[in-house]
């Protein structure tokens, strides 16, 4: 018996959502991958980017397509530029900034497929965001904002 996991289709205009200073393309989404894993584009205004925080349960691949971005990992910084690539295995603190005066575009592939729900309902909330509706969003998608001390 065959299982089939994806479904075969072009992505001509992938689900948009914005918030924070993100710009996401959701290209690949849990319904076209059983929720393995999901590919999101993402577009970073200048001096905006992700706060340090912990997926609990997501394995990530970053790979910068254009820009120049500062991106911090566990107790580790390096300043990537289009090319470069990160991997974040669960668990551990990661965020990003972009440190260009252009918009910055990321490549994230994220397994299992948690990050999808997790900016519809980021760009979902209304703006100024409220931190308990963050927090929220945050909890529910199992993801874990690390305050700055």
């Amino acid at each position: 018996m065959e299982v089939n996991y994806m479904k075969t289709k072009r992505v001509i205009e992938p689900e948009q959502t914005e918030f924070s200073g993100l710009s996401c393309d959701l290209l690949v989404t849990p319904d076209d991958a059983e929720g393995f894993f999901n590919v999101i584009e993402i577009r970073v205004a200048p001096q905006m980017g992700a706060p340090m925080h912990i997926s609990l349960d997501e394995y990530k691949f970053f790979k910068i397509i254009s820009g120049n971005v500062k991106f911090y990992a566990e107790h580790k910084v390096w300043k990537l530029q289009g090319g470069d690539s990160v991997i974040i295995k669960k668990g551990d603190k990661h965020g990003f900034t972009n440190i260009g005066e252009t918009i910055a575009t990321i490549l994230l592939v994220s397994s299992p497929s948690r990050h999808v729900d997790f900016f519809r309902e980021m760009g979902a909330l209304p703006t100024p965001h409220d931190p308990r509706q963050v927090m929220k969003v945050c909890e529910r998608n199992r993801q874990q904002l690390i305050m700055p001390e």
